[in-house]
């Protein structure tokens, strides 16, 4: 039986200081991994008074009657920081964090979702749907297996798996799903694409369905557009003061071309985005061809190509062109025929934004180049050409030190005594250690050394050694500039500049 007496306080001079702290198995198990962040706080020891002494970061009544309450034992503080409890969490429980977040995961609404299996499949969508919401996904997928129909979300650009439909269901559930996207239910050997509007809580949520027939039936993914979460400013994109100015700068030129290039999921659509939104105003006429439109801009002509119509992104541009542009988008140029009339654009007096897929800025010219365009086109036309990607952010409520073997600091290009975090995973992240994204870039503005340089097609390497020497920082250090500053994980920072660094 739980008593209701709480000792009193013990004085931080009496916690563990940074030595290695080893608790015993039998005391971790006292207190789950998930109380324990939720808490911060650890099991030590019991006292001579059979008292369990427990090293925490927050004294007050409620998180120690909380701990009382899932121990069964009188509880005796010892006070410590946050850090030096997070780090203890993370070298005592190891991988018994993992059976407890995995054994957290069925009933955390972060990270499993349970659903009414008895209710009507209209209820069952709908929930889905809300809870990706509510957890900020950006894409639901509906993945049919042999067993069962696999729900996971994207999260933070990372996939999850939330819950599951028995395969009993899952028919009526892509149906459900087929009738409000206005799609051909009867139709089950063709991909469909279709669109749902829905209205969360007063927001508008513009929704993209795509339909895939598999082995096991028609797998289904829906892009969540919230227009209300959708974030215009262009200071939030992640870029520091200084190649924000020169950003600024480019983009509010009369003409020229601004390339973002990356990845797909890299932002590049969102950087697009807060430009239109930073350099609109009622004296000028931008308009954008895209495919698709992912939100409307208020005062934007904003036109979705159409290529069963034999509107491409070439013709649109072609159309546009007659309708007094100063500034237009082009959501990528994908051919040498796109990319012609954009850069022709620019030569006769208009601002152009668009991406390309490239790993780094300084291959966004060669790839211009490799497409057919003359060098001396580029070399005039483009004005500064930006690489992004994006990388998770620690989570602030569960983030600590954490330690990295001598191999992959030296793949990061940071020194050995520099701290390093990671996210132990917590209720307030979904038990992922990390919480919202931010982006790392490569700012190139094209001067006149480098415009000599692509006049005499050089190589990529060439241009962007030249780029670095008249200052550019190149992605692998902004990312590093993120480690530093403990934004985020070694792991995550990894996981983008493998392929770049």
């Amino acid at each position: 039986m739980v008593t209701s007496e709480i000792a009193t306080r013990e004085t931080a001079s009496q916690a563990p200081g940074k030595t290695p702290l080893t608790v015993s198995r039998s005391l971790l198990s006292l207190l789950p991994y998930h109380v324990a962040i939720e808490c911060t706080a650890i099991p030590l020891r019991f006292d001579k008074n059979n008292r369990l002494e427990v090293l925490t970061a927050s004294t007050d009544h409620k998180t120690l009657q909380l701990l009382q309450m899932h121990t069964g034992r009188l509880i005796k503080p010892v006070h410590a920081d946050r850090e030096t409890v997070l780090g203890c969490i993370a070298e005592n429980y190891g991988q018994i964090a993992e059976k407890h977040e995995n054994s957290e995961r069925q009933t955390d609404p972060h990270r499993t979702f349970s659903l009414n299996l008895n209710d009507s499949t209209i209820n069952i969508v709908n929930d889905i749907i809300h809870e990706a919401l509510r957890l900020h996904a950006s894409d639901i997928h509906f993945e049919p297996f042999e067993r069962e129909m696999a729900i996971r979300f994207r999260i933070d650009g990372v996939l999850q798996e939330i819950t599951g439909i028995p395969r009993a269901r899952v028919a009526e559930v892509t149906s459900r799903i087929k009738i409000m996207a206005h799609m051909d239910i009867a139709e089950k050997r063709r991909s469909q694409d279709g669109k749902i509007r829905i209205n969360e809580q007063g927001r508008d949520v513009d929704i993209r369905v795509s339909t895939l027939p598999t082995d096991f039936g028609e797998k289904t993914v829906m892009r969540l557009l919230d227009k209300s979460s959708f974030d215009y400013n262009i200071g939030s994109i992640g870029m520091d003061h200084k190649r924000l100015a020169l950003f600024k700068k480019a983009v509010s030129q009369p003409n020229g071309i601004v390339i973002l290039t990356g990845p797909t999921g890299s932002g590049k659509s969102t950087s697009l985005y807060a430009v239109i939104n930073y350099i609109k105003k009622p004296g000028i006429n931008i308009s954008t061809v895209e495919d698709p439109i992912e939100y409307n801009i208020p005062g934007i002509s904003q036109s979705q190509v159409n290529l069963a119509t034999g509107m491409t992104f070439a013709q649109s541009l072609r159309t546009l062109l007659r309708q007094d542009p100063d500034v237009i988008m082009v959501g990528e140029m994908r051919d040498r025929e796109t990319a012609e009339i954009a850069i022709r654009s620019s030569l006769t007096g208009h601002l152009v934004l668009s991406t390309l897929h490239t790993n780094d800025a300084a291959s966004a010219v060669t790839r211009l180049v490799d497409m057919g365009i003359e060098p001396y086109l580029v070399s005039s036309s483009v004005s500064m050409i930006v690489a992004q990607r994006l990388v998770r952010k620690l989570c602030s409520h569960c983030k600590c030190e954490t330690t990295v073997t001598e191999d992959i600091r030296k793949s990061l290009g940071v020194v050995p005594d520099l701290t390093l975090y990671k996210g132990l995973g917590c209720r307030a992240c979904g038990y992922t250690g990390y919480r919202g994204r931010t982006g790392i870039f490569e700012v190139l503005p094209v001067t006149d050394t480098l415009r000599s340089l692509i006049n005499n097609k050089s190589y990529a390497a060439s241009i962007r050694n030249a780029a670095v020497e008249e200052g550019m920082t190149l992605l692998a250090e902004n990312a590093r500039t993120l480690l530093i500053d403990g934004i985020t994980s070694p792991e995550e920072i990894l996981r983008e500049i493998a392929v770049i660094s």
